[in-house]
């Protein structure tokens, strides 16, 4: 059933299509965000801008504004974390160069885990992983639900606590790209580059403050406040650093299409309300950007 969105201004700047790991195509990603009732949307795979092209020419059809979008993988010492880039121009080398080297890292780092599922039992072929990806980019996701459909876990939640986690026993750190290396990519794009759930940094307080500091200082423009993984009192502190450092503020339902989720496109687990006056902010900073 789909969830309506209750105010005709509403947004989503965080959603994936199976030119990544969601389940749906980028077309079918624009469609169900005109049934939901979506002004506009990002497309914001990881790692791969190959979707973007059809969910724009999807928007024009459907009547939803479809803000081209990217999610770059980044590690840092002992952690990573994601940023989303928006308004880049997918044509470009230099990010498509960098694009390249974080999926190149992820197939050295899929191979591992494959090694690692089969010594630990689980009976699973790269094909199995594989046929699961439409052209785009294969992810731990991608094992998981294969582990789901052959009843080794429960849910795909399972598979990550128990075996695809940071720490768990098929994890496998990738060759990385770092933050500021995938901020100066998007702002080479001419993109606007935004820190996606800041909590997932795994982080306390202050450290977490300090690294959304040293990423401002590398051109970060915006901080993902609004975020089914937050609750009130993370978004408060990250609009609160955000506000500190005259970031924006931006959100999305990180929507992969997963009935199992309990996410729903543009409203997170049915309470997040991200108006399109924030799209108006993204388009003012690049313009005043432009100018200087």
């Amino acid at each position: 059933m789909v969830r309506k969105a209750p105010q005709p201004d509403l947004v989503d700047l965080h959603v994936h299509s199976s030119a990544s790991d969601g389940l749906y195509s980028p077309h079918d990603v624009v469609r169900h965000a005109a049934e939901v009732g979506l002004a506009a949307i990002s497309l914001t795979d990881h790692d791969t801008v190959a979707g973007v092209r059809e969910a724009m020419a999807a928007g024009e059809a459907f009547g939803v504004e479809v803000i081209p979008g990217v999610e770059i993988s980044a590690e840092f010492e002992n952690g990573a974390c994601h940023i989303l880039g928006y308004y880049i121009n997918v044509e470009d080398a230099a990010l498509n160069e960098v694009l390249r080297d974080a999926r190149e890292g992820r197939g050295v780092r899929n191979a591992k885990i494959l090694k690692r599922l089969n010594d630990f039992g689980f009976d699973l072929s790269m094909d199995d992983v594989a046929c699961r990806v439409a052209g785009g980019t294969l992810t731990r996701a991608h094992f998981a639900a294969v582990m789901v459909e052959r009843g080794y876990v429960r849910t795909w939640d399972d598979a990550f606590e128990k075996y695809l986690g940071r720490g768990k026993v098929a994890f496998v750190p990738r060759r990385h790209v770092t933050p500021e290396g995938a901020i100066a990519a998007i702002r080479g794009a001419g993109g606007l580059a935004a820190l996606a759930h800041p909590r997932q940094l795994n982080r306390g307080a202050a450290e977490t403050d300090e690294w959304i500091e040293r990423l401002a200082a590398a051109g970060l423009e915006a901080v993902e406040t609004a975020s089914p993984d937050h609750t009130p009192n993370f978004a408060r502190r990250y609009r609160a650093a955000a506000g500190r450092l005259g970031l924006l503020e931006v959100g999305g339902s990180d929507w992969h299409g997963r009935d199992d989720a309990g996410i729903h496109l543009g409203l997170g687990r049915g309470t997040m309300l991200v108006h399109y006056r924030l799209v108006q902010k993204m388009k003012d900073r690049l313009a005043a950007r432009g100018k200087a």
